[in-house]
């Protein structure tokens, strides 16, 4: 923070410089000031504006925490979130999944609203959301299962599992869903969504004000691909046709368009129209640089409405949505 001189009256600007002084530098409450130079305190406190404003004051915030903070509004603005919050980046990945995951858990904390219903997806941040999850006291809400599972999924990314570990951290309840994420057929998808235990999960999940979700990739060893819901051939076939990423196993392109996909009617979980209307839907994202296109393929969605994310990974998205603007037809498409 430093006191800098302005071009105004010199009993003015001494005026300002020593009520910023005694505040900033000092450390004085507004109410010492007041009484030391004869003001009431909310005069004081209008002089402290007035000093910030004229450029008397100029304050910086330094340090890693901040240069992080200051991609937030960027993220916002680009993509019209609701919110977005960023951790600085950590060399250790580990290490920086956790501090994404304990910003993640914080604000999901902060937004459930007692009675609250919390959809969630798969993959490694979400559940290392669940890990990181505490509560100061019970929350009477409800964890369910977006969509299905494998039994090949490792335990920390399977919806279930991460609906009953937030659940028993929160004290609430939570409603898993016993079915595949991929099944065989559309008819053996519809059959399955016919019987009470899967419709009735799916029909709670569709009612969330909340979701917690992740943006999965299309390499090799994507989450999809190592559970066996989607083969190596599969997949090369998503990305031949533009796929770019999937929200509970929902493809998309580049400029957040729909792919057509061979899961497209074999899905067992919510669409990305049924996540559209969902209050806030949260992606937690703490990844190598390499995961921006699928970050922005996912925004560019419209589904997301908060994004926690590490400084690096953010960086890149801005980079890359400045270096890719979205396609015409992509701009057609959502005037």
């Amino acid at each position: 923070m430093t006191i800098l001189p302005t071009p105004r009256s010199r009993t003015d600007q001494q005026l300002l410089v020593r009520i910023a002084y005694r505040y900033f530098i000092e450390g004085k409450s507004q109410v010492e000031i007041g009484r030391e130079l004869g003001f009431s305190r909310p005069k004081v406190q209008r002089l402290l504006g007035r000093a910030r404003e004229n450029g008397v004051v100029d304050i910086r915030i330094i340090g890693p925490s901040a240069a992080a903070a200051a991609l937030e509004p960027r993220l916002r603005t680009t993509f019209q979130l609701a919110d977005a919050i960023v951790t600085p980046s950590d060399p250790d990945p580990q290490a920086q999944r956790r501090a994404v995951a304990r910003s993640a858990a914080g604000y999901l904390e902060r937004h459930i609203r007692r009675g609250g219903v919390i959809a969630v997806g798969m993959g490694r941040n979400t559940g290392e959301l669940a890990a990181a999850f505490r509560t100061a006291r019970p929350l009477d809400c409800t964890f369910v299962s977006a969509m299905g599972g494998s039994p090949r999924m490792d335990a920390p990314t399977n919806p279930n599992d991460i609906c009953r570990a937030l659940a028993e951290r929160a004290g609430g309840r939570w409603e898993s869903l016993f079915a595949p994420a991929f099944v065989e057929s559309r008819a053996m998808r519809d059959r399955l969504l016919r019987q009470e235990a899967v419709a009735h999960t799916l029909r709670i999940a569709a009612e969330a004000r909340i979701a917690v979700v992740g943006a999965g990739g299309t390499d090799d060893g994507c989450t999809m691909v190592r559970s066996g819901c989607c083969s190596l051939a599969e997949m090369q076939r998503l990305r031949s046709a533009g796929a770019v990423g999937d929200i509970l196993g929902n493809y998309f392109d580049a400029d957040g368009r729909v792919i057509s996909s061979p899961f497209s009617d074999r899905i067992v979980g919510l669409t990305l129209d049924q996540l559209h209307n969902v209050g806030m839907v949260i992606v937690t994202a703490s990844e190598s640089a390499d995961k921006a296109p699928t970050l922005l393929g996912a925004l560019r969605t419209g589904v997301v409405g908060v994004l926690i994310v590490d400084e690096t990974t953010a960086r890149r998205i801005l980079d890359v949505a400045v270096a890719e603007p979205p396609s015409l037809q992509a701009e057609a498409r959502s005037a």
